[in-house]
């Protein structure tokens, strides 16, 4: 049974004491008396609502986005915090050695952490049912909401508990950046809902294309949601069971790639024939992001690399340079793989939206080299941070400076070429009208190249020079 997990039991004996547990369990009261109240008293003195069921309907949407706030935003919070916790209580090396698989980890922590949050949005629920059915909201519509809950709740949870598995950091640095990544990716699925609290009875109509499938946008948020939960119970697995390994296998990384540019091919499917060349580049874009992303997620230490070399000097003969074998093993190039399968999706996209393939090599190319430089500065860091601890923050100026300089200069100099120079200012031009964009032409784009090329040449240069002292540092270890 689940509620024999370890760790359900143990939050189970600490949340719900009696003691304790009166403490939530008024507040709720107290927040339901006064929503009641408030509403009961607009209803009987003013004239806001039209009839008895706009009331009932106006509780429905508040009492919804009260769940909202305990599931996506209170929940996250206990799941984000639970190994925080255990590592300032000094229980975190207990947690790791429990002898629990790693997917009863992963529930302990979700649902045991969480079960005062899941019985307040239970009994809510039934406020939410009671206030539809007073409201004569459809039960197709209440229940499709019911899906969206349940499934941004799971993604919300896992994603937040998966960003927090940092025991290297976890014992001074805050979940800032979890939560920073938690709103990135929870955004776009709260704000529909959020702005459909108002015309809560339109929402049921409303359908959204899937290749040639129209689906009520609600069942499509809630399958493209649970696609990226599995994908977030995954990694926590993976993290659970080999914590210093990165987030993704090579394999791993190119599947998620793969099934990211299928969902999104498949939201972008029916307006790509006849909607020219900003929905194109808005998919080249939007897809784009995934790419720059998975490199981090997947990053292979200078440790590996030390081992990887290891295992193939004892393969190959001592007089082969074994740097060969390792620059496939790099990250470098998963990077380049990467690219090359968004590129390839990408020129099919612009095919299929009636582009010229010239017309669309060529700021493929210039994108390539913004994105050379940037995944260069990434292998410098792993290259570089043991024998220079502080080289990412001399790296992350630098990149910044690469993104945000082009732009202050154009600025300032008031000039319709240097923001080009900008992955930002470059990007942007994509979007801008034919005549706009004159200064995009052929002999810009190509020097646009060749200054991200003279660029690219020092870390190069660094970085083939440290590999080519990994095979000695093997050696004398």
């Amino acid at each position: 049974m689940m509620f024999s997990n370890p760790l359900i039991q143990r939050y189970r004996y600490s949340l719900m004491r009696p003691r304790q547990f009166w403490i939530y369990a008024t507040i709720y009261i107290a927040i339901v008396a006064l929503l009641l109240f408030i509403n009961y008293t607009i209803y009987k003195y003013q004239d806001v609502f039209d009839a008895r069921e706009d009331f009932f309907k106006s509780l429905y949407a508040q009492f919804l986005l009260f769940e909202v706030i305990v599931l996506w935003i209170w929940a996250a919070y206990n799941s984000g915090t639970a190994l925080k916790d255990e590592v300032s209580g000094k229980t975190y090396d207990f947690f790791r050695m429990l002898p629990l698989p790693a997917h009863q980890k992963a529930v302990g922590i979700l649902l045991g952490r969480n079960l005062v949050a899941v019985l307040l949005a239970a009994t809510n629920c039934l406020f939410l049912v009671s206030f539809g059915i007073m409201g004569k909201l459809s039960g197709v519509l209440q229940g499709q909401i019911f899906l969206v809950l349940i499934s941004v709740t799971l993604l919300v949870n896992s994603l937040i508990l998966l960003c927090s598995i940092n025991p290297a950091k976890g014992k001074k640095k805050s979940n800032i950046t979890a939560f920073i990544l938690l709103a990135f990716f929870a955004a776009p699925f709260f704000l529909p809902v959020m702005v459909g609290l108002s015309q809560i009875e339109e929402m049921e109509s409303v359908r959204a294309t899937f290749f040639n499938a129209k689906l009520p946008i609600l069942l499509l948020i809630t399958f493209i949601v649970l696609y990226f939960s599995c994908w977030t119970i995954k990694g926590i697995l993976r993290k659970f069971d080999r914590e210093q390994e990165p987030l993704f296998t090579r394999k791993g990384a190119f599947l998620f790639l793969l099934g990211y540019e299928f969902v999104l091919f498949g939201l972008f499917y029916t307006h790509l024939p006849n909607a020219g060349t900003n929905i194109n580049y808005s998919y080249w874009l939007i897809s784009l992001l995934a790419v720059l992303i998975i490199p981090f997620t997947s990053l292979r230490s200078f440790d590996k690399y030390l081992e990887h070399i290891g295992l193939a000097q004892q393969k190959y003969t001592l007089n082969t340079n074994t740097i060969f074998p390792m620059l496939s093993y790099s990250n470098l190039s998963l990077a380049l793989g990467l690219f090359a399968m968004w590129a390839a999706v990408s020129i099919g996209v612009s095919l299929i939206a009636k582009m010229q393939l010239l017309q669309c090599l060529y700021p493929l190319f210039v994108l390539l080299s913004f994105y050379a430089f940037y995944i260069l500065l990434l292998e410098l860091y792993v290259v570089y941070n043991q024998p220079s601890g502080k080289i990412g923050l001399l790296l992350g100026f630098v990149g910044i400076v690469y993104l945000f300089f082009p732009l202050i200069l154009s600025a300032i100099l008031e000039s319709e070429i240097i923001y080009l120079y900008s992955p930002l200012g470059f990007s942007w031009s994509l979007f801008e009208k034919p005549h706009q964009r004159a200064a995009v032409e052929t002999s810009i784009q190509t020097s646009i190249l060749v200054v991200n090329a003279l660029f690219c040449i020092i870390p190069v240069l660094l970085v083939w020079k440290r590999y080519a002292h990994i095979p000695t540092m093997r050696r004398k270890m």
